[in-house]
Order: structure tokens, then C-alpha cells, then sequence
């Protein structure tokens, strides 16, 4: 069973769908209208979101399309009028949309299909990077050698931090393993598949009180220049 989002400006559509998807043992939250359920994308994970095409104001698309920056991980299935069906179309051929759905009598068992195929290939997706990423912290965590308890403690904290979203920060004695910690943070995330870049910055003087400006780089661009540290910032993106 999965945790699922339906979005329709008509009330009784949502209402149709929470009753029927509950029934099925999902658990169901419904909004009317786009700029909700985008909130409601920030706010919680859904396995699959189901979304009208044509509503006043953020439509079903632009829906996708904050679904898949924030979640990726989530199906989102569209459902469209006959005037909307060649939008549809598009968005599932851009790659974005899992599935559409015509409006029609039989819009309820048609939603509850396109779910059960969509979680199906959700579970297969979470599986497959389970599996990735299992493999990818074995091999990082071999690289930090011993089998002393605060090593096996270090570990332990290196995969539970890993899953988070927060910053953060890993000191001690030039020499002791940092950056190697920093690496096996890095590759045992859901961060991994993007790009980790080691930044070493120079040892400043306490009584400097201006750093020193980096170099500027010129970009592709005339006139345009970039930092080296700003140009490595991009580089690291999502890493």
C-alpha cells in the first residue's frame, strides 16, 4: 500500500478517489488545487501523486514538474479531460509523468490500476538503490581499516548521518582520516550518484582579517568571471 496525493480542482473527484483508494488500504491525502499540492510535496514523501491537467492557476504540469525536482522518487500520474489528452502525452513522453488517465465513468478502477503499476515500479526503483547503495557503503566503509569499537561506533554513525539532509561537519588532527570519513558520508547517501569535490583551502593567519579574494577565472562568457571556489561549488551541485 502506498502513501498517495490526489490533486483535482473538482472537490468530488477527490472525494471519490479518497474513498476508493482508502478502501484499498492506501493512505490518501487530497488537495483542489495546484499551489497545495505543492506545498504539500515540500512538506511530506508521496509514493505516487495523481494530478489534474487543467485547474485555475498552477496546473497538473507544472505539478510534475516541482514533483520531480523536489521528490523524483515519486510517480506522478496525470489525469486529463479530452482537451488536455495531447498534453498528457507529451509530459509522460518528456519523461516526466509515469502515466495519464482520460476521464471517464470508469476513472476509479483506471486510477487504481495506474497506482498498483507505479508503486510496482516505485518499490522496484527504492529497491535497486537499496541494493546500489549497500554495495557502495561496503566498499567506501572498507577503506577505513580497523576493528577497534570506536571504529565500529564511527561507522555506525557515518550510515546513520548519511540519510539525512543535514549539514554536516567532521574534525580532528591533520592526518586522522577527514576527507576519508567525508567520502564514505558522501558515497553511503542518496547524494552518491552526484559528484563529491574535495576543496583544501590554505591555513590563515588569526591576525589576517580580510581573506584573501580568490582569483577570478573567465568564464565561456566575455566580461563573466567565476571564483575557483565558485566554479567547484557548482560543480559539487546536489553532490
Amino acid at each position: 500500500m502506498g502513501n498517495i496525493l490526489v490533486c483535482d480542482d473538482e472537490r468530488s473527484i477527490c472525494e471519490l478517489l479518497d474513498i476508493a483508494l482508502r478502501r484499498d488500504g492506501h493512505k490518501v491525502e487530497t488537495v483542489t488545487g495546484g499551489e497545495l499540492a505543492k506545498r504539500k510535496i515540500d512538506s511530506a514523501l508521496f509514493d505516487v501523486i495523481v494530478t489534474d491537467i487543467k485547474m485555475p492557476g498552477v496546473d497538473g504540469v507544472e505539478v510534475l514538474r516541482h514533483a520531480h525536482q523536489i521528490s523524483p522518487e515519486s510517480a506522478v500520474i496525470l489525469m486529463t479531460a479530452v482537451d488536455d489528452y495531447e498534453a498528457a502525452v507529451q509530459a509522460v513522453k518528456a519523461g516526466g509523468a509515469t502515466d495519464y488517465i482520460r476521464k471517464s465513468p470508469g476513472l476509479v478502477d483506471e486510477v487504481k490500476l495506474a497506482i498498483a503499476r507505479s508503486l510496482t515500479k516505485v518499490s522496484l526503483s527504492r529497491q535497486n538503490f537499496a541494493l546500489r547503495r549497500d554495495a557502495a557503503t561496503r566498499n567506501s566503509l572498507d577503506n577505513i581499516i580497523g576493528a577497534s569499537p570506536a571504529l565500529e561506533k564511527l561507522k555506525q554513525t557515518i550510515r546513520t548521518v548519511a540519510t539525512t539532509s543535514s549539514t554536516i561537519l567532521v574534525y580532528g588532527e591533520s592526518g586522522t582520516g577527514k576527507e576519508l570519513v567525508a567520502r564514505a558520508v558522501h558515497t553511503c547517501s542518496p547524494r552518491a550518484g552526484e559528484a563529491f569535490v574535495a576543496l583544501r583551502l590554505r591555513q590563515r593567519r588569526l591576525y589576517r582579517s580580510q581573506p584573501e579574494p580568490p582569483r577570478p577565472l573567465r568564464s565561456c562568457r566575455p566580461g563573466h568571471h567565476l571564483s575557483r571556489r565558485n566554479r567547484r561549488d557548482d560543480h559539487a551541485h546536489a553532490g
